[in-house]
């Protein structure tokens, strides 16, 4: 799988970022279905959901969400 999505940019959140979005939802499960919600926004058909290791992270791995959705543009981002 991962030479499938080898050419995909990838996001990097900031942790004080994380933190505020955790504050929003409650429990994990909320915020798992809003970035469910937010692929079926985009029109997606298609959601891949994995873990990939990476003994540098805080907890030795990332959750990955990509999904077939429009999503949005570099330059429609508000940085």
């Amino acid at each position: 799988m991962g030479d499938k999505y080898a050419a995909l940019r990838r996001a990097r959140l900031h942790l004080d970022f994380i933190h505020a979005n955790s504050t929003t939802h409650s429990f994990l499960f909320g915020a798992l279905a809003e970035l469910l919600d937010n692929a079926r926004d985009a029109g997606a058909a298609r959601l891949d959901v994995f873990s990939v290791d990476n003994e540098n992270l805080q907890g030795g791995f990332m959750l990955c969400f990509l999904d077939d959705g429009c999503g949005m543009s570099p330059g429609k981002l508000i940085i």
